[in-house]
């Protein structure tokens, strides 16, 4: 069995995919719950959240660097759902899944495609809007959710390369959607082994010590990653504003350690950080 993440542009049939395989595999299909979870546990109001999670980037934002705050939420979202791993499989259509689980195995990444047609249909239904509102409903989200996904990785959400499998609507059947899929799980890459649990079990690990750096005073707005590998935790990435190369880095190397040292299973920390200056507005 495998986790399950459904992309799907608006209105293009990702629920209804998502409660069919959910029926088929005997697995919980999940999406909004993951942001309800992430703001009970981590103080965070639910409808903020979401708003930072749906809303495109503005101007400045994309020029001049990513938005501590978002990335801050994103990476409550990206903690619980890491989290819900731990517990089991499960189905996820809701926010770039695909991108928040991207180091973990045995992720069955599903693109859904739709016709403009069927979509404007749905939303008519949906939203009671006229045709031309609907198309322009489509476009709107659609562009915004290509400038979410290039703000945060740098990628565009629509490329096929990010993706195990790509299903098209316009000829087949939400039925025959899910059985494809249903196949797909079954295969060897997608078996739950007692390796792919301690890769799930440490990357889960890594997103809570992430999570609690993004939070940490001292800690906050460090440009940085962390990987877990047994009680190992790696600590990669950039330092803005550090002062002077070898005291800045230093500070802040001891800063991280503290927080590093609330997480019981880690007994040591590396270090692959480099003072990228003061940022300037050109």
């Amino acid at each position: 069995m495998a986790i399950v993440t459904i992309s799907r542009g608006t209105l293009s049939g990702g629920e209804a995919l998502a409660e069919c395989l959910a029926g088929r595999l005997g697995i919980p299909a999940i999406s909004r719950e993951v942001i309800r979870d992430a703001a009970s546990r981590y103080g965070i109001a639910e409808n903020l959240l979401s708003r930072h999670l749906e809303e495109a980037p503005g101007i400045v934002q994309r020029r001049f660097g990513s938005s501590e705050e978002r990335r801050h939420y994103l990476l409550a979202i990206q903690t619980a759902l890491a989290e819900r791993a731990r517990e089991g499989d499960f189905i996820y259509h809701g926010h770039a899944g695909h991108l928040l689980l991207k180091k973990l195995p045995g992720v069955f990444k599903v693109r859904l495609i739709a016709p403009m047609a069927y979509r404007v249909r749905m939303v008519r239904e949906k939203q009671g809007l006229s045709e031309e509102e609907g198309v322009k409903y489509i476009e709107q989200v659609d562009k915004g959710r290509t400038r979410w996904a290039k703000f945060l990785y740098n990628v565009d959400w629509q490329d096929p390369l990010l993706y195990d499998l790509v299903i098209n609507l316009e000829y087949l059947s939400l039925d025959t959607a899910c059985s494809m899929i249903e196949t797909g799980v079954q295969q060897p890459e997608f078996l739950d082994t007692p390796e792919r649990r301690k890769v799930i079990d440490a990357y889960a690990l890594s997103c809570q010590i992430q999570l609690r750096l993004a939070q940490e005073d001292r800690t906050r707005g460090m440009q940085i990653d962390v990987d877990v590998f047994s009680d190992v935790a790696r600590i990669n990435g950039k330092l803005f504003g550090t002062g002077p190369l070898t005291s800045g880095l230093h500070r802040s190397q001891e800063d991280i350690m503290e927080v590093v040292r609330q997480f019981k299973e880690i007994k040591k920390v590396e270090f692959n950080l480099a003072d990228a200056g003061i940022p300037v507005e050109t």
